[in-house]
């Protein structure tokens, strides 16, 4: 048995400057290095060789340069290197880059595809699903564990809400997540660097043929005027935002101009898919239609003229009713949310119908008919404006970008019932700790001691919110990876955020700049995070939770 893993050359993206005059991405000097998602899918193909005796190869597809993270896989266990590199493939967006991946897959025929679950400088996940569609291989993402038993996969899966087990078909591509494992350092050590070359001899598809453009790009600056306050101002920040999560008043949805679609994907969550269509609503006179795997109950009031609601899907039979409506219908955009299975979801669409799709978008707007789509990259710090050369144009959302401000609930709704599963699910464990989608957000630093962590949990139940940690605290064990927040965990944009005991990484900064109101607690004055922080506290995080857990408790109802 074979397995393939596709590993990317990036910048250190802390290094990354910007040119504010050109408006370009500064690069020069800066420091090349592996996709450190990608280093641990290396690990876990050395493992299965290991522990299976598979054949591996490690792939890179870029400039000559990439040579450098195939020879450290090498020397990391790897029994084979392969470089995918030609002028002509320069200037490739994901679709392009699919495709040119997916060829090799064609031409190597392995077992299994390994795959980081998205690369630190794009930050969009769709790579992975295309190139299984495109390949034809079976697929999942946010994988935490493999094993091998027989002709089928056992894999558990980081979900949003919890973990999945699956047995699951092969061949397979595999994104893995950041639990799977921690990578071996790469040793010093001579090798015979033999690593084969694969070029548009081989492969004749031009990056200029991408199906997306970025149009123009800005500097996101995260910095705040942060104000010293004590816990009594705090009390009043709070009970002056009780009803942050609420709005009263909403517009009533209009009837639509034309018959042309806007169409909306209402997948896992009901905040985030109210969110989307709302903002659908916001920006367009066209017919909203939303299609969803989401009770109509849970959904109650969202702002469509018809939701589809398909019971029970698996995103293969989500995504192909998706593509076959559009195929069947003037649709002439398409707005997902960027969670874990809208992202796959997504990818899945966009590739079988030969789609520009634009990944965690912060915003959209609508001019001359076409979608701008606002993405971070490079950790959140640089924010392209993206148009698609195709249409419908597509594109993914993050949750909480967009408030509710349209409801109709005179909704048509249209119930399809699907319930076939390609992968079998064995078993799910939900995670104690609810998702990161709540207005107000807490998180806990590594100065909050382990014994602290269930009562700021019950603070954050009684206040409605929820809680997420720095890598750090979930490294010790603290919390799970779910509510990890920061670069290599998620993003979250609360109206809201109340940090206490973080140092101000900028692992743990990158996650949180889209937040609101960003109130952060800690016992040292020169905190980094208080650079980050519209409000301070200088107080020690055990005495701060044990005042606010009392208060809490003694107004709650």
């Amino acid at each position: 048995m074979k397995v393939l893993v596709f590993i990317k050359q990036i910048p250190d993206i802390s290094d990354v400057k910007y040119d504010h005059e050109t408006k370009r991405i500064i690069r020069t000097n800066v420091k090349l290095m592996i996709n450190s998602f990608d280093k641990k899918a290396v690990e876990a193909a050395i493992q299965l060789k290991e522990k299976y005796g598979m054949e591996t190869y490690v792939a890179s597809m870029g400039p000559p340069s990439a040579e450098d993270i195939i020879t450290d896989s090498l020397k990391m266990g790897i029994d084979h290197g392969i470089l995918i590199t030609d002028k002509q493939f320069a200037g490739a967006d994901t679709y392009i880059t699919a495709r040119i991946l997916s060829h090799v897959v064609k031409l190597m025929g392995p077992d299994i595809v390994l795959t980081g679950k998205y690369s630190l400088d794009g930050e969009t996940s769709q790579v992975p699903p295309e190139i299984s569609y495109f390949s034809n291989y079976n697929f999942i993402s946010s994988v935490s564990n493999i094993e091998i038993n027989g002709a089928k996969l056992l894999l558990e899966r980081d979900e949003d809400y919890g973990i999945r087990k699956i047995m699951a078909d092969l061949p397979a591509v595999i994104s893995v997540s950041e639990k799977i494992n921690r990578a071996r350092p790469v040793p010093d050590i001579e090798i015979n660097n033999d690593i084969k070359i694969i070029d548009s001899k081989k492969i004749t598809i031009n990056g200029r043929d991408s199906l997306t453009v970025v149009k123009n790009t800005s500097m996101l600056n995260s910095s705040r005027n942060c104000k010293f306050i004590d816990f009594k101002d705090l009390l009043q920040i709070l009970d002056e935002n009780k009803g942050i999560h609420v709005i009263d008043k909403y517009k009533n949805l209009d009837d639509y101009g034309n018959d042309s679609i806007f169409l909306g994907l209402a997948i896992d969550e009901p905040i985030t898919s109210m969110e989307i269509a709302s903002k659908i609503a916001e920006i367009s006179n066209m017919k909203i239609v939303i299609i969803g795997n989401i009770n109509p109950e849970k959904i109650d009031g969202i702002a469509c003229h018809e939701y589809i609601y398909l019971k029970n899907p698996d995103i293969f039979y989500f995504s192909k009713y998706v593509s076959e409506y559009i195929k069947s219908n003037d649709v002439k955009h398409v707005l997902a949310p960027s969670n874990l299975n809208g992202r796959d979801i997504a990818s899945l669409v966009a590739a079988s119908l030969n789609l520009g799709l634009t990944a965690d978008c912060i915003d959209i707007s609508l001019v001359d008919n076409k979608m701008i789509q606002y993405k971070p990259a490079f950790g959140g710090g640089i924010i392209a404006e993206i148009i698609s050369k195709t249409t419908p144009d597509i594109a993914t959302a993050r949750q909480g970008m967009f408030r509710i401000k349209f409801k109709n609930y005179n909704a048509r709704v249209i119930m399809e019932k699907i319930e076939n599963e390609r992968n079998r699910t064995l078993g799910y464990e939900e995670s104690k700790f609810p998702a990161l989608n709540t207005r107000i957000i807490m998180g806990a630093g590594r100065g909050v001691k382990r014994e602290y962590i269930e009562k700021l949990r019950e603070i954050s139940g009684m206040m409605h919110a929820s809680l997420g940690g720095t890598r750090k605290i979930v490294d010790m064990h603290f919390m799970p990876r779910q509510v990890q927040i920061g670069l290599t965990g998620i993003s979250i944009s609360p109206d809201i955020y109340i940090n206490i005991g973080a140092s101000g990484a900028d692992n743990h900064i990158v996650g949180i700049r889209y937040a609101k109101k960003i109130i952060s607690i800690n016992n040292d004055r020169n905190a980094n995070i208080f650079k980050y922080s519209d409000y301070g506290i200088i107080m020690d995080s055990s005495d701060f939770i044990d005042r606010l857990f009392d208060y809490v408790k003694s107004n709650h109802s």
